[in-house]
């Protein structure tokens, strides 16, 4: 069985999964017009239809809803794909199910034969028509077993929150609260960096300290509504909707604009290496509580992870020493550009019932070069 998997938004990626063995991954960005973070992964699609026949196609990323003229049912990128592959083929939509496809990427990569999946994440999928799903928990077991254990939404209409507490699951948990990455990214973008930028923020983090004249971060594990607070228009600059409010915070009001230090670090002050610092201690204790509470309540020893925060590799060493005992898989795909592969593995295993442990081995998934051609490709900056 071939699957094509693919992620149709920010990291735009596709993936061939053939008999449940990863043969091929790349990100859009790397074969198209080079832009970064490329979220329509046209060319990486179409490079691999027009190579293959795929008996299901699968994506795990809430997308661009096309509708065609012809049949107002049928995604666009089902059309798409219909147009190349001749060949009948079945489809799933699980974009319905982002944070599911990032634990099942994670769980099926890792090696383990059943563990703790945790997803940290920007923002996932719409959940109950009442929000975005933000942080999610699981307990993995093959073939296709995910128990959810807590996740946590961010509830676009306040209003409702005491009715959503009432009616569902005591395991999901709503908040119209900025959730743990919009903060990392807030302050990223405070810093003068953009929403995908995070990991400059992680890199100055170890130049401060803790700074007795800031005010909580976090009020539990949301962000403090004193602090952070939504704007209904994106800023232009960075893409964030999110921003610390200075009017009540003047003290985290930055002198200068960070771009003067960005390219001279002779100009940087205490004060942004100080809210580097800040969030990214309280972020990964943050995340270290809600393992700490999973570890308790499943007695499992193994513990993957995946979303965008995980490219923290400082909260993973973090992890790692809190946690001495446990054993961790850190996804290196934990972007959403996984979710490609997380998609069509969690379809093979739910389709087969294959029980086949196959852990990831080599992030060497793209173009294979001979050495002639890159001997070519180094002499052309050879002297320069």
């Amino acid at each position: 069985m071939k699957i094509l998997g693919f992620n149709p938004a920010h990291h735009g990626s596709a993936c061939l999964l053939q008999d449940g063995e990863l043969k091929y991954f790349i990100q859009e960005e790397r074969i198209g017009n080079r832009f970064k973070y490329d979220g329509l992964p046209f060319l990486s699609i179409i490079n691999l239809i027009k190579e293959n026949y795929f008996d299901f196609v699968a994506w795990g990323t809430p997308s661009i809803e096309y509708i065609t003229a012809q049949n107002n049912l049928t995604p666009f990128w089902i059309e798409l794909i219909t147009s190349f592959n001749t060949k009948a083929f079945r489809y799933q939509d699980l974009s319905h199910s982002h944070h599911l496809c990032h634990a099942a990427h994670s769980f099926y990569n890792s090696g383990f034969k059943s563990c703790i999946g945790v997803v940290i994440d920007g923002l996932g999928s719409d959940f109950e028509d009442w929000g975005q799903e933000t942080e999610s928990i699981f307990e993995c077991s093959y073939p296709s077993n995910f128990k959810l254990l807590y996740k946590n939404v961010h509830s676009f209409d306040p209003l409702n929150l005491t009715s959503y507490s009432k009616n569902h699951n005591k395991r999901l948990h709503a908040s119209n609260n900025i959730n743990l990455s919009r903060v990392y990214e807030t302050v990223t973008c405070h810093l003068g960096w953009n929403i995908n930028e995070s990991g400059k923020t992680m890199g100055l983090a170890p130049y401060g300290k803790s700074n007795p004249n800031f005010p909580p971060f976090f009020n539990k594990n949301t962000g403090n509504p004193n602090v952070f607070q939504g704007n209904k228009k994106s800023n232009i600059i960075t893409g964030q909707t999110i921003q610390i409010n200075e009017n009540l915070n003047p003290q985290l009001k930055l002198k200068k604009d960070p771009k003067n230090w960005h390219y001279d670090e002779s100009k940087i002050t205490d004060l942004e290496k100080d809210l580097a610092w800040q969030i990214q201690n309280d972020t990964q204790k943050i995340v270290g509580d809600y393992i700490e509470k999973s570890i308790k309540e499943t007695g499992l020893k193994q513990v993957c992870c995946a979303g965008g925060y995980f490219l923290n590799c400082v909260t993973n060493y973090y992890l790692k020493k809190r946690f001495p005992d446990i054993e961790f898989y850190f996804e290196p795909i934990a972007n959403d550009a996984g979710t490609a592969i997380g998609a069509a593995k969690l379809i093979w295993h739910k389709e087969t019932q294959d029980t086949t442990i196959r852990p990831f081995k080599s992030l060497y998934l793209g173009n294979e070069y001979s050495k002639d051609q890159l001997l070519k490709g180094i002499n052309k900056y050879v002297g320069k």
